[in-house]
């Protein structure tokens, strides 16, 4: 019996870069309740919260593989989320705002036929372009910050405002495919098979 993988997850952005690839998956959202406040170093922080989500979903399922995330900004100390308001996406990209930050994707794998679990991380540094107050507030209004880690999108409108990365494209925006396609392979999934 051919096992199913299931993406934990109802970003659009992580959806798509999945496709790019030639997956065939299934979506399932995840339940799991994000706590950002945990005090764990970040790259523990992120896998830990990817694996919330995918453990979430695995425990419907007796011979899946299942793939979760997690993405946040980096801010010195400070950890950006998703904003759950324009206002909030307003304080974050003003924050951002001509600084440079870190983007951390944390993602776990499970494997629920052979009980295994992968999680791993990747981090992107981007440098973000000096806003004015009229560019964050037209900006806002798209209404394109909401769910997306520090409140833009690096592969939409919030292109406009990158100066540059290092790193990671695909982790910015959601999933570092190439570190999800090596662990796939230890757990028998080829996609170039």
């Amino acid at each position: 019996m051919k096992r199913i993988i299931i993406l934990a997850s109802r970003s659009l952005q992580r959806k798509k870069l999945l496709e790019t690839i030639g997956l065939n998956f299934e979506i399932e959202t995840s339940n799991f309740k994000e706590d950002m406040t945990e005090k764990l170093p970040v790259n523990k922080l992120a896998q830990k919260l990817a694996l919330g989500k995918a453990q979430d979903v695995a425990k419907k399922h007796k011979n899946a593989i299942i793939i979760g995330a997690d993405t946040f900004a980096i801010l010195g100390k400070e950890l950006l989320g998703s904003p759950r308001t324009q206002q909030e996406a307003k304080e974050m990209i003003k924050k951002i705002s001509g600084k440079k930050h870190k983007i951390i994707t944390g993602f776990a794998i499970i494997d629920t036929g052979k009980n295994k679990t992968i999680t791993d991380y990747d981090i992107t540094d981007v440098w973000f372009k000096k806003l004015t107050h009229k560019e964050i507030n037209n900006y806002i209004k798209l209404d394109k910050s909401l769910d997306k880690a520090a409140g833009y999108s690096i592969q939409e409108i919030g292109s406009l405002f990158i100066e540059k990365i290092n790193g990671n494209y695909a982790s910015v925006v959601g999933l570092p495919i190439g570190k999800i396609y090596k662990h796939l392979l230890k757990l028998g999934v080829n996609i170039l098979a």
